[in-house]
């Protein structure tokens, strides 16, 4: 095997013109670039969370690598192709003894790829969006694993965590970094036994399923305007059946680490849109600190790989991880805030944007009315014999709201709870939780004149691209519902100007100084 690299460098070795031949080295693998193909063949190593030292467990985690990728994405995975020995020398293909296999795959821009986009600064928001509805949509694909499996039990879940700590040390102690490891494995710990029933309930609830497993922007190509996800774990079950939360905790990670803070709360926010998945809230915290020593001891495998100045950029790698897990771990009391305002009064379009520029966590009534009731967000409920806006159906929509609130609040995430909030006993309800919980608590009043509000809600009806479907009706019967601030509450009012240019920026800025004021 020690041939291979230099034997695979040689275009001769292809059954296909390739003029020059790229090879792209991982910790665990080496990519050929060769002519409109790549071809991926494993090292025969043994990591212990990963054993590739055998023809047949490479041959297997091959076609493994085929078929678990296809899911996510369509256009790059082609087959399994045979290294074979032939007449001295090493050849994709064709006749001669098999001493290898390889995953052939599309060759792709290389440029496109998101975590090189990242860098740039040329990643949309739109295009995070539409990934956050990709990722949503394929968690919600994937089959819960049966409860006898054992999966996202507790134990299972602390285990590659322990392991990336033992395997962290040798480098930890390198850099003058064993209290802040130590200090990070007692958190993982701590909140790992505070969290046991979290996990449990998780598990029967049926989020464990069989996840990607490597979920970040090194592993993701924007290819005709779409993201391709490829590069999922096949080589161990255990790292990829997972719980969803820790599946989508690893782009999240990537992206505060890279410090898109906006970026990760557009996708954060889109996947729970997407998902519905507002408990996960509870346990991400705990995930996104996996992940980030995930990628710390990746960085100190390259580290011990590479020679030069590759060392030393994989070191420095390696250490902004262990930064970042510190400062994670590290922040302060999340806080809740409660928007309140008639239809039309923009609280969801404000809220929205306002969301990433806080790091918060959105829900929306609107949304989750329409969730209870079995309906995707523009989905119309016309065709229900009963209307979606009767006092019932708004209980079950708060009482919705409060729940994933707390979930996220427990967590450790700020929340901004998007609904009417017309009634003072709707509000009492969320500023009672954040007192119960230690969390500050605003109340953001939206406004705008009758004739705007009009305006805006006729305009959404004919429009019909919102997950609101308030019309005039539900406007009029509001202003009968709306009940004004009590003493109590007229401390903690923030009044938003909704009448004219949005400015999240600046409005981030009002509610932080009003927060800081707590």
């Amino acid at each position: 095997m020690d041939r291979l690299p230099d034997a695979l460098l040689d275009p001769r070795a292809y059954p296909h013109p390739a003029e020059q031949v790229e090879m792209v080295e991982t910790h665990i693998s080496w990519i050929f670039l060769a002519g409109a193909h790549a071809y991926k063949v494993k090292k025969p190593v043994d990591l212990g969370f990963l054993d590739f030292s055998t023809l047949e467990r490479r041959r297997h985690c091959c076609h493994e690598e085929i078929r678990l990728n296809r899911r996510l994405s369509r256009h790059i995975y082609l087959d399994v192709v045979e290294v074979v020995r032939r007449n001295a020398t090493l050849r994709i293909g064709g006749e001669g003894e098999t001493v290898d296999y390889a995953v052939r795959m599309v060759r792709f821009d290389r440029s496109r790829e998101l975590d090189r986009l990242l860098r740039q600064g040329a990643l949309d928001t739109g295009t995070v969006r539409r990934l956050a509805d990709t990722v949503a949509a394929f968690h919600l694909e994937q089959e819960p694993l049966s409860p006898e499996t054992p999966f996202g039990t507790a134990e299972a879940v602390i285990k590659p965590m322990l392991e990336n700590f033992r395997h962290l040390e040798p480098a930890a102690s390198e850099a003058g970094e064993g209290p802040a490891l130590e200090r990070l494995r007692e958190w993982t710990l701590r909140r790992h036994r505070e969290l046991t029933a979290a996990f449990a309930e998780r598990k029967r609830n049926g989020w464990i399923r069989e996840c990607h497993g490597d979920l970040h922007t090194a592993n993701m190509v924007l290819i005709e305007g779409e993201v391709e996800v490829f590069d999922c774990i096949e080589f161990s079950r255990e790292l990829s059946c997972i719980d969803i939360a820790s599946d989508a905790a690893f782009l999240f990670m990537d992206l505060l680490h890279g410090e898109h803070k906006k970026l990760a709360w557009t996708f954060m926010n889109g996947w729970l849109q997407g998902t519905g998945d507002f408990e996960a809230m509870r346990v991400l915290k705990f995930y996104v600190l996996y992940r980030a020593m995930v990628r710390a001891k990746v960085a100190a495998i390259r580290c011990s790989q590479e020679p030069g100045e590759q060392r030393r950029l994989a070191f420095e790698e390696h250490r902004s991880f262990i930064r970042f897990a510190e400062t994670l771990v590290g922040c302060r009391r999340p806080a809740l805030l409660v928007t309140t305002g008639l239809s039309g009064s923009g609280k969801s379009t404000h809220a929205a944007a306002l969301a990433p520029v806080l790091g918060a966590v959105h829900v929306r009534s609107d949304v989750e009315r329409k969730r209870l009731c079995g309906l995707r967000p523009l989905e119309s409920s016309r065709e229900l014999p009963d209307s979606i806006y009767t006092p019932e159906m708004s209980r079950r929509t708060y009482r919705r709201l409060l729940e994933a609130a707390r979930a996220a609040l427990e967590g450790g995430w700020p929340v901004i709870a998007d609904a009417a909030f017309l009634r003072r006993s709707e509000r009492q309800r969320f500023i009672e939780l954040a007192e119960r919980l230690g969390c500050p608590c605003r109340i953001l009043s939206f406004e705008a004149p009758d004739e705007v509000l009009l305006a805006r809600v006729r305009a959404r009806s004919e429009r019909r691209n919102d997950a609101s479907e308030a019309d005039e009706a539900v406007l009029m019967e509001q202003y009968g519902k709306r009940e004004g601030f009590g003493p109590e509450e007229e401390r903690l009012v923030v009044r938003m100007e909704s009448g004219g240019r949005m400015d999240p920026e600046a409005e981030g800025r009002l509610v932080g100084a009003s927060l800081e004021r707590t």
